[in-house]
């Protein structure tokens, strides 16, 4: 018997606003809001009537917007 090919998962190239909102840690709401206002400035793409979001777009606009704080030492030179 010949061997079936195997499937192959592969991972999305973009998710609904539902599951961009809990890749966010965010609500849908707030993901539309910005699409009207742009108060976050989350990239989307318009899909005829549906709005999807691109996964590197997700990504790097959380490394845009990553904080890292900084270090302060106290003037005793001990932190």
């Amino acid at each position: 018997m010949p061997s079936r090919p195997s499937r192959t998962i592969t991972q999305p190239l973009a998710v609904a606003p539902q599951t961009a909102a809990t890749l966010l840690g965010s609500t849908e709401s707030s993901l539309e809001k910005d699409r009207a206002v742009g108060h976050l400035g989350i990239p989307y793409v318009k899909a005829g009537k549906r709005v999807i979001y691109c996964l590197s777009d997700l990504k790097d606009w959380l490394n845009a917007n990553k904080v890292t704080p900084s270090i302060h030492v106290a003037e005793g030179g001990q932190s």
